[in-house]
């Protein structure tokens, strides 16, 4: 790689990790204070996080149009100019004790404008990046972020006790920082469509492109499986694995640590392989991951299987990435990547909701069902994968650079 794309990558995961940490200072506690400090009904609180969820699905999507036409490096700055706004608004609302309903309405815009970032970060990299380097660079990408939430959290929980305000004040702060950094050393990629008019209906078009289209539809199933990891983990773990809170903060440590300190290697592991295989054996680790958690009691077996799923997760996260990057066409890439990332949003928002119906109606029943249930959804999205497979060429499957062909 050359030495100023390595500068230009190591700054762009420095201003990543820079984001999220300041994302992880205030947004996992947004729960906790329309509950505790606002009196607002659990249901309705869902009801407002579903929203969020639903606001970055289609940040997604519209991102990804907008780094076509735009580029890459302006949408993730006005994404973080954004953010940076609707965050300080959301500071000013909690201190001075605006109607909750601003609140969320507010959470609900900056999840929006936020995410308008993610598919612009993709799309930089897949410019910058040929198709057997992306998987590292897509790795590396998640490393800075899992190093972050290692970090915000943390202080995060700590300003609570004082501030709620501070903290997301402190998020707007972190925005601007990264913003700098942005601008200040990461180099601009070319409009694939400058100067054409946007399109928003046209990232829907996307799906009249078989092969996309079933990646993009694979990639849901997928991320439906792997949304188990915090919300129906942590009732399970807590009521069927009799793990303290503390221990439960302790097996969500372990899958961090281990994303910061093994990505790299994963990502040399994966790099031998055609990525869909590659996205078939991470799948295998989900299904067989979560069947172990299923059967597990007490804090060993319970950090065993997330071992077992983190494997999994340090597997498929780059290696789906570098796929939807590769399969997208030079000029529509932002739109292919904006399509694949609102599929994959709407089914990370729908996993925690199947996974809590299976709990309360399949676990009240028998407490392994529902885990042997997204163990069978991971493999059928592996199986897919497989099949998928049989007819990309060795530039999609990451194996060899445009280049040299």
């Amino acid at each position: 790689m050359r030495t100023g794309q390595e500068t230009a990558l190591r700054t762009l995961l420095l201003c990543h990790g820079v984001l999220v940490a300041g994302l992880a200072l205030s947004f996992p506690f947004l729960t906790l204070y329309l509950h505790e400090r606002r009196g607002l009904e659990m249901s309705r609180v869902g009801l407002a996080i579903s929203a969020g969820l639903i606001a970055t699905a289609v940040g997604q999507a519209m991102g990804g149009e907008l780094s076509d036409v735009w580029g890459c490096k302006r949408v993730m700055a006005a994404s973080l100019c954004g953010r940076a706004v609707m965050t300080s608004l959301m500071a000013a609302a909690v201190a001075g004790s605006w109607p909750v309903s601003a609140v969320i309405v507010m959470h609900i815009a900056a999840s929006w404008v936020g995410n308008l970032y993610d598919p612009a970060v993709r799309s930089w990299i897949a410019f910058e990046h040929p198709a057997r380097g992306r998987v590292r660079a897509y790795g590396l990408l998640r490393v800075a972020a899992n190093a972050a939430w290692a970090v915000g959290p943390a202080i995060g929980g700590l300003m609570a006790g004082s501030s709620y305000a501070m903290m997301f004040a402190a998020t707007a702060v972190m925005c601007l920082i990264c913003l700098g950094l942005l601008f200040g050393l990461v180099p601009s990629a070319p409009a694939a469509r400058s100067g054409e008019r946007l399109h928003w209906h046209q990232t829907l078009l996307v799906a009249r492109n078989d092969r996309y289209r079933e990646l993009a539809l694979l990639g849901l199933v997928l991320a439906c499986a792997m949304g188990q990891l915090v919300a129906p983990l942590s009732v399970h773990a807590t009521r069927h694995g009799g793990l303290s809170e503390v221990q439960l903060g302790l097996l969500f440590a372990l899958n961090g640590a281990l994303v910061v300190s093994c990505q790299q290697a994963a990502g040399r592991v994966i790099s031998r392989y055609r990525l869909t295989t590659a996205l078939a054996a991470g799948c295998a680790f989900y299904a067989a991951g979560w069947s172990w958690i299923g059967f597990s009691r007490g804090w060993w077996p319970l950090a065993a299987g997330m071992v077992i799923v983190t494997c999994g997760e340090m597997v498929v996260s780059p290696s789906l990435a570098a796929l939807a990057a590769n399969l997208a066409p030079e000029k529509l890439r932002g739109r292919y990547l904006g399509f694949q990332g609102l599929l994959f949003q709407l089914g990370s928002a729908a996993g925690p909701l199947l996974g809590g119906v299976g709990l309360q109606y399949m676990g009240g029943q028998w407490t392994p069902a529902p885990w042997l249930a997204a163990g069978v959804l991971a493999g059928a999205a592996g199986w897919g994968f497989r099949r998928f497979g049989e007819g990309l060429s060795p530039v999609e499957q990451g194996r060899l650079c445009p280049e040299v062909l």
